[in-house]
């Protein structure tokens, strides 16, 4: 990174803070842990920011670094692959989960069969662990 290019970045820390805590809330992880993935996303987007392309550095660079956690999350975290759609379908129930609805409930009010709600649980329903070194 350039000179310039450092400044951009440092003026838009508070972003990739922001970014860290929303995915340490959403998975239920330590900010501590996401907030390197999150300054490594920002320094790509600060390198690859063109500001002649009319785009505001916010949007360009929440993409970078929300795009950098989830690799980190993928590559660090789960044991077993997760569908976008049940990640997806997990993320929709954090309202009706937070009001204790049963699952039968829950899967009512998201209008998903009660299975596709049950294997959506057991598969996202547990923090991502880091995987044994080998």
């Amino acid at each position: 990174m350039n000179a310039q290019q450092r400044a951009f970045a440092c003026r838009h820390l508070g972003l990739a803070h922001q970014q860290a805590q929303r995915f340490a809330h959403r998975w239920a992880m330590p900010v501590e842990e996401l907030i390197g993935p999150a300054y490594e996303g920002l320094c790509k987007g600060a390198i690859g920011f063109d500001a002649s392309r009319g785009h505001r550095p916010s949007s360009y660079l929440v993409a970078k670094v929300k795009g950098e956690l989830l690799h980190h999350l993928r590559d660090t975290g789960f044991a077993l692959r997760i569908s976008h759609s049940l990640r997806e379908l997990w993320i929709r129930s954090r309202k009706p989960r937070a009001l204790g609805l049963s699952d039968a409930e829950i899967a009512a009010q998201l209008r998903v069969p009660l299975p596709t709600w049950l294997e959506c649980r057991r598969a996202c329903g547990q923090r991502p662990a880091p995987l044994p070194e080998a």
